[in-house]
């Protein structure tokens, strides 16, 4: 009640003061609205359906030319790319416009690259060094960084002309080359900075990595760089299945530099390997290291996990953030949670709101200007834009914004577009949609995932036709019903390999292959062994596979239960211990 008291006295106060100013964000004689108002009108004027099936010149005028630089334009510049036959001006034009590049664009860069003359700068990372030395020296850092445990193996003469000419330009390269160069490389891996061991480390074998030692000493001083990549590798460390040494090697470590990440991982490795005590300390120094609540929480429950002292469980309870920790301790001390679920919206409008909610420029634009910053006054004159029916997302957002994300927003638009086959299933794709988009229709990732449910543009093709669909183009992932049945073919799929939410989330993810590969390792959760299944949650090697799967089991639950199922967290968490132990205790 607080809260719908709350947004509904800054509605009013927004509807008599419609009129607003953003400094520095658009002419000062056009207000937010009318803007919006004038790209609603714009779009409808144009033949939406015709849209799907521009190429070339008229796809790029359309979708490209004179539009916002940005994830959507780079988006459309790769299917521009993609779909059309271009000569080495226009691949040129458009790679100008790029604001970033991720693994589609590099990839249909380097393809065009074998047939036309592509930007300089994308034909160097392609080039061979022994190619490259003929180039400039900044073609050639560009080859020798992807190309650096060559130097394992690289002829003298070659090597020190790359020396020769990167000494003065890319000092921690040629350290790098200099000891990758030399027959005890192993031993010199941590002569130098962080950098330069993270540039030596991924040059390394696997052989060669399970020869590393290194003391204490040399250990600290490389944290004291602070340096992302080398808490990266220590990530990568206590994740692999294997590399047992460094495992021992990181137990007599004391790193105090490390991000929250990385602390809670180092914890992780010492319950397994080394010392409750020492894992303590590191999820204590995990809690002091952030101050996101979700990751503030993880580390709590850690400590209660270890100590099984029933106070990290009450600290768990005054956490205003729902997620699996605060559910856990909800249900094991049966009180009520200090966390709340919004799930209803004040009265919505069912008129057209003064926008297009389904474009994503619009969508990219709304977000740049008038959700942009923490300003609550200028954020609560929002409001009247996003109350209406068709932009609840867009209006749950803003409340999160609003109220600092000190409530929890579990709200269920588009949920009469499509009919679903279980309550279920309904609350899976919705826990899967909030966790991918916030329900927001018109979202492209920086990995040009789109739309509600984030499908990749690969898949969309392939998903397609198994729907038994040929008229799906990438566009159509805009739309919320569309995006959601496909999401839901894809969970079909996913559900009939892996039954448990949990794993779907995992699959949903990073691919039902890279969770096939694995599981198939048989060394995760595991029958039998200490603190499962949540060791084997912190063990999933991905970063945001790991994350993801904690925040979905999380919605699943909280979703079964606005739809009128409750859940035992303990006892379904127990579900997902699917292989035997076979060294029973660790």
């Amino acid at each position: 009640m607080r809260v719908f008291v709350f947004y509904c006295l800054f509605a009013m106060f927004a509807y008599a003061d419609r009129i607003i100013s953003f400094e520095n964000e658009m002419p000062k004689e056009q207000t937010n609205e009318q803007v919006l108002i004038a790209q609603a009108q714009a779009q409808t004027e144009k033949p939406k359906q015709s849209l799907n099936h521009l190429k070339g010149d008229e796809f790029f005028n359309h979708y490209i030319k004179d539009r916002p630089k940005g994830i959507v334009r780079d988006f459309y510049i790769w299917q521009y790319l993609s779909e059309n036959k271009l000569d080495s001006k226009q691949i040129a034009k458009v790679y100008n416009m790029l604001n970033a590049k991720n693994p589609y664009l590099r990839k249909i860069l380097k393809e065009i690259g074998r047939s036309e003359k592509v930007p300089h700068d994308v034909a160097c990372s392609n080039m061979a060094i022994k190619t490259a030395l003929k180039e400039s020296n900044a073609c050639l850092a560009i080859s020798v960084r992807g190309r650096l445990s060559a130097f394992k193996s690289m002829g003298a003469k070659e090597r020190d002309e790359v020396i020769a000419r990167l000494k003065d330009s890319n000092k921690d390269t040629v350290a790098a080359i200099e000891i990758l160069a030399s027959h005890d490389r192993v031993k010199k891996l941590f002569s130098n900075n962080a950098i330069v061991f993270s540039m030596v480390y991924h040059a390394l074998s696997s052989d060669e990595k399970h020869k590393i030692l290194a003391d204490d000493k040399a250990l600290k001083k490389l944290d004291e760089y602070n340096a992302q990549g080398f808490f990266n590798i220590i990530n990568s460390i206590v994740l692999d299945s294997k590399l047992q040494n460094l495992k021992q090697m990181l137990l007599k470590a004391n790193l105090k530099q490390v991000p929250h990440n990385t602390a809670l991982l180092l914890g992780i490795n010492q319950l397994r390997f080394g010392s409750k005590d020492r894992a303590m300390e590191y999820f204590k120094l995990a809690e002091s290291k952030t101050k996101n609540a979700f990751f503030i929480d993880r580390a709590v429950f850690w400590q209660y996990l270890v100590s099984k002292d029933s106070a990290y469980l009450e600290r768990l309870l005054k956490s205003n953030n729902a997620n699996l920790f605060t559910i856990y301790a909800v249900q094991k001390l049966q009180k009520e949670p200090s966390y709340k679920i919004i799930q209803d919206l004040p009265k919505l409008s069912f008129e057209n709101p003064p926008f297009d909610p389904y474009d994503p420029y619009v969508w990219y634009d709304i977000a740049d200007t008038i959700l942009k910053g923490s300003d609550v006054s200028k954020l609560s004159k929002a409001i009247p834009y996003f109350s209406y029916k068709d932009t609840m997302p867009q209006l749950a957002y803003l409340m999160q914004k609003i109220d600092r994300f000190s409530n929890n927003y579990y709200i269920s638009p588009y949920e009469d577009l499509i009919k679903w086959d279980s309550i279920e299933q309904k609350s899976l794709i919705f826990s899967i949609a909030r966790q991918e988009s916030h329900f927001i229709p018109t979202l492209i990732s920086r990995s040009f995932a789109l739309g509600l449910m984030q499908i990749m543009p690969a898949n969309v093709k392939p998903f397609a036709k198994e729907m038994g669909r040929n008229d799906i183009e990438y566009n159509d992932l805009f739309n919320p019903q569309i995006a959601l049945e496909m999401g839901r073919h894809f969970v079909r799929v996913l559900q009939r390999e892996y039954k448990h939410p949990l794993f779907v989330a995992y699959a949903y993810n990073g691919g039902p292959g890279f969770l096939r590969r694995l599981l198939a390792k048989n060394e995760l959760f595991l029958k039998n062994r200490e603190y499962e299944p949540w060791i084997s949650m912190e063990l999933i090697p991905y970063e945001e596979s790991r994350i993801y799967g904690m925040r979905v089991l999380a919605n699943f639950i909280i979703y079964e239960k606005i739809f009128g199922r409750e859940i035992n967290l303990e006892d379904f968490m127990q579900k997902t211990l699917i292989y035997e132990n076979k060294n029973i205790k660790k």
